[in-house]
């Protein structure tokens, strides 16, 4: 997912945990539910990408989405294993979970957990989305939050599944809003290019979109996104792009379907 416009947060700090990075220890994640044939849409997988700030590596970053009890619903988890350097800003502890159901209209958070993983947990987020009554609730850092849900509004894990879904129906990624801590930020996708990527897992066809802030005028740091559509449009590379150059990059390092492929082929947004 990873995020898509992914914030920068103190835990993630100086190194590429400054944005989609660093959240905590691999799971065990083969369930019954895993097991059954994926619907035209999401399906389970484990991706590992190798990180690096700044062309210095920063260890591997594996995210995990597997299906939850409900219908059309999904966790999303993230895991850090940090190199020497990342390790001195995040804890090898930390969690950070997005659960999220997936309707007509794209991705609806209903629940978000960071556990930081120290002992003080000030950097703790947990986050409740009522959609009958449109409020989000919960703690953030130790305060209180109750908000009024904006429409398309997302938290920093689900934002990263949200284009995903889009892609898989055919929809081309739009404009999202972020719940960034206690504010709410809105960015762009567009759709940039293609590409043939040398990557781990071989030579693919990727379909490259960026990720701006609203309102950025294209200043400051963007978001790159090489989608693959062979794998289920999931990203194959990721970077943070600062003054032209690569501040934070994921390349895919490996990639474990936890379901069977679905028996139509993935549906192929409108042609540019």
């Amino acid at each position: 997912m990873i995020d898509a416009s992914l914030p920068s947060r103190r835990r993630y700090a100086a190194s590429l945990i400054a944005a989609l990075a660093a959240a905590a220890p691999l799971l065990g994640l083969a369930t019954a539910a895993a097991a059954a044939p994926a619907a035209a849409g999401l399906r389970a997988h484990e991706i590992v990408y190798r990180t690096s700030f700044k062309g210095i590596s920063a260890g591997d970053l594996q995210l995990t989405l597997k299906p939850d009890a409900a219908p059309d619903s999904w966790l999303y988890e993230t895991r850090a294993y940090p190199g020497l350097l990342a390790s001195f800003v995040v804890s090898s502890q930390s969690r950070e979970r997005s659960w999220f159901t997936v309707t007509p209209s794209g991705v609806r958070p209903q629940r978000y957990l960071l556990d930081d993983g120290t002992t003080s947990k000030r950097e703790n987020v947990e986050l409740s989305y009522d959609w009958t009554r449109g409020r989000v609730s919960g703690t953030v850092r130790g305060a209180a939050l109750d908000l009024a849900i904006e429409p398309g509004m997302q938290d920093v894990m689900s934002i990263r599944a949200a284009p995903l879904v889009d892609l898989l129906a055919g929809r081309e990624p739009g404009e999202y809003a972020l719940l960034d801590g206690r504010e709410i930020k809105r960015f762009v996708y567009t759709r940039t290019g293609a590409e043939r990527l040398k990557t781990a897992l071989g030579e693919l066809d990727t379909v490259i979109y960026t990720s701006d802030r609203k309102g950025s005028a294209g200043g400051g740091r963007t978001w790159r996104y090489w989608y693959a559509p062979s794998l289920d449009w999931l990203p194959v590379r990721i970077e943070q792009r600062e003054d032209g150059k690569a501040r934070l990059a994921f390349a895919v390092r490996s990639l474990k379907w936890l379901q069977p492929a679905a028996a139509e082929p993935a549906a192929t947004p409108p042609a540019h």
